[in-house]
């Protein structure tokens, strides 16, 4: 079991006590409906800004256990850490993928056809990369992740240590981890536009132009939403509700785009436009 908390400079008290009283209450409710809390399988971690740190470290004690803050949790094959700078997620991945890498350049050796090494990249290498990339994709760790997806397209083609992927990327028609973190956010807005997501996605978290004035301008007569997210870091440039906007008013000056009436028919036209204008720099939108 793993308990979640946000911790900012002026509220740390204060959310140190409500993380206390929110554990105990929780164990009373386990056991008034006889339930067991398996102490030993259980952590807590407490986000926080990357300059921002505890005095004392937080200890929660339940029922005589000590259990102590963590720095790390794995949750649903995702690594988040106190800083979220998705730093050990990326380095667990970069491990996973390099496995597979190796195992591409064995089957190059092998002589095999491209079509069965192309299924065993999307299957060994691609389904890791793209798990969680809209979450962890803007890392500045990313890039470390890209220079092995380069070593993978160099098994796939036989390339040399040095040679350039531009062309091999185009000819295999793979993204790069930056095309592929657009993609994912694509989805995500093409969701929005249609009115698929959730209630609090769908009402809260982005509005149009036209809602936040009445001005007829182009942008609220395009439906377009509006950009006035405000950020002071080049992580928060990345953020979802600046990032989203940004990449949904891009797609909607495509011309494919309102031609396109299921989502699987956008997600291919997409991609096809995303392989003729391949990325090779990490991350910079739309």
């Amino acid at each position: 079991m793993i308990l979640i908390c946000y911790i900012t400079i002026k509220m740390r008290k204060f959310c140190v006590k409500t993380l206390i009283k929110t554990y105990e209450f929780l164990f009373q409710w386990l056991c008034s409906n006889r339930l067991s809390l398996n102490v030993k399988k259980t952590e807590f971690i407490i986000f926080r800004p990357a300059r921002t740190s505890l005095k004392n470290r937080v200890t929660l004690t339940l029922n005589g256990c000590k259990i102590f803050e963590s720095t790390k949790v794995k949750y649903l094959g995702v690594i988040l850490d106190s800083r979220l700078s998705w730093k050990h997620h990326i380095f667990e991945l970069s491990k996973k993928l390099s496995r597979s890498v190796g195992m591409l350049f064995k089957m190059k050796n092998l002589r095999c056809d491209d079509k069965i090494l192309l299924s065993l990249y999307y299957s060994l290498f691609q389904s890791h990369l793209g798990y969680g990339l809209v979450a962890w994709g803007p890392s500045i760790y990313a890039k470390t992740l890209f220079l092995i997806q380069k070593r993978a397209i160099r098994a796939l083609s036989g390339l040399g240590y040095s040679d350039s992927t531009a062309d091999s990327f185009k000819k295999f028609k793979i993204l790069s981890v930056e095309n592929l973190f657009r993609l994912k956010i694509a989805s995500l807005m093409w969701d929005f536009d249609h009115k698929l997501l959730p209630n609090h996605f769908q009402k809260n978290f982005f509005k149009y132009s036209s809602e936040t004035h009445s001005y007829g301008t182009r942008s609220s007569a395009n439906a377009n939403l509006a950009q006035n997210v405000l950020y002071n870091t080049q992580i928060g440039s990345f953020m979802l509700k600046y990032t989203g906007p940004k990449v949904l008013n891009t797609l909607k000056s495509l011309s494919f785009y309102n031609s396109c009436y299921t989502k699987k028919s956008f997600l291919s036209k997409y991609k096809t436009y995303l392989g003729q204008h391949i990325c090779l720099k990490i991350f910079s939108f739309p």
